[in-house]
């Protein structure tokens, strides 16, 4: 099969591609192929080729069903819900390099002029995609930087320095995207907080007249009636109270879990919080396992969810959690009294510390069935843009 010409419909990403390529005095093209195959170019210029596997043999697309993966996040930024797959690259193969993100993930294959981009780049939101096209082109075009300089004519250095200032640029661009997807968690969270604790303030005003009048109707509940009568108006001003003086505390609260090092993204809804974490590793009988990325949705009702995003098996997400339900035991009064302070923060720094803690007396499955790592491997570590041939 042949692949389709330049790629159309992503006005979104020409003002990157034309950026690049007027730095760069190099030609950059898209290619949109047909299932998930597409043929290498030779000619000037390098080429991008969305969503595809290096096509090495006529028969690799009739071979079925294309492997694929689940992939959350990418260079660190949560993919779009319906767009998170990724092409699994062929244990053994001659060609191509990967490249990888900061988690290990395979994200891109090069080889000569083109780039394949594994992943579904042009399906992600239009302002997330070109942020996540430059971070590729960045480290791509640096490992390229031979055939950069003999296309371009550029001297070496020029090249390395007008590499420097492109990547200088996605910095910024990247610094103000997690600062606006901070920005607009900060506001969902509050929105959410404020309809809770407003509905829960009508009804307090509701019961207090009710709770006056059984005091004068019934002599015999007037103690305990009173004393419902005084923790309801003790909650009344409690709670606004903190409609005035809290906003500062949950903005706080919530920058701190978007910081801390598990987590790869935190959105807030108003029925509750989501949290994606990054790949988890536990420790068991003197071995590391790496459990995969996981989703916790802690709800204002209670209700707590977790599962696993990447290595999930059968129907269990992690040894202590079963379909999405996890097993908490005693740790599942803690997070009640949590959730109900609305400590949403640190009640998800509690699940975290849940997900790397396991015991064999209580689990529902062998942590066996994940993939046991080396003490020295550590995934998050690798530095940015880390290549490993494809063998």
């Amino acid at each position: 099969m042949t692949d389709q010409g330049q790629a159309c419909g992503f006005p979104h990403l020409e003002p990157v591609i034309k950026e690049y390529e007027s730095a760069l005095r190099v030609p950059l093209h898209l290619h949109r192929p047909f299932r998930f195959f597409s043929k290498p170019r030779g000619e000037p210029g390098f080429h991008l080729h969305l969503f595809a596997l290096l096509k090495q043999f006529p028969w690799m697309s009739w071979m079925g069903e294309t492997p694929m993966t689940g992939l959350p996040i990418a260079f660190g930024h949560p993919l779009r819900e319906g767009a998170r797959q990724v092409l699994m690259l062929p244990g053994r193969m001659g060609k191509g390099i990967a490249l990888r993100d900061d988690e290990g993930n395979a994200l891109a294959c090069l080889h000569h002029r083109n780039i394949f981009i594994l992943f579904d780049l042009a399906g992600q939101a239009e302002e997330l995609a070109p942020l996540l096209l430059r971070l590729l082109l960045d480290r791509s075009l640096k490992l390229m930087s031979a055939d950069l300089v003999a296309q371009s004519g550029l001297h070496p250095d020029r090249v390395e320095f007008i590499l420097v200032g492109l990547r200088r640029t996605t910095g910024m661009q990247e610094s103000a995207w997690r600062e606006k997807r901070r920005d607009f968690a900060r506001r969902q969270f509050q929105d959410g907080r404020w309809a809770q604790i407003g509905g829960e303030i009508s009804f307090l005003e509701t019961e207090i007249r009710p709770t006056e009048e059984a005091l004068e109707i019934a002599s015999r509940q007037i103690t305990a009636e009173t004393r419902h009568l005084q923790e309801y108006r003790r909650r009344l001003r409690h709670l606004r109270g903190e409609l005035i003086n809290d906003e500062a505390h949950l903005v706080r609260e919530l920058d701190l879990l978007s910081k801390h090092p598990d987590v790869a993204d935190v959105t807030a809804s108003p029925s509750g919080l989501r949290v994606i974490t990054r790949r988890i590793r536990a420790a068991h009988g003197g071995k590391q396992f790496s459990l995969g990325a996981f989703q916790i949705d802690l709800l204002y009702n209670g209700e707590i969810t977790i599962y696993n995003v990447t290595s999930r098996h059968g129907y269990y997400d992690h040894p202590h959690i079963w379909n999405g339900k996890p097993c908490l035991g005693n740790v599942r009064q803690g997070l009640a009294k949590l959730i109900g302070e609305y400590q949403l923060a640190a009640a998800s720094e509690v699940v975290i510390d849940f997900l790397k803690t396991i015991n064999p007396k209580d689990w529902h499955t062998s942590i066996e069935h994940w993939r046991e790592i080396s003490d020295t491997e550590d995934s998050a570590a690798l530095s940015p843009g880390t290549l490993k041939p494809i063998h």
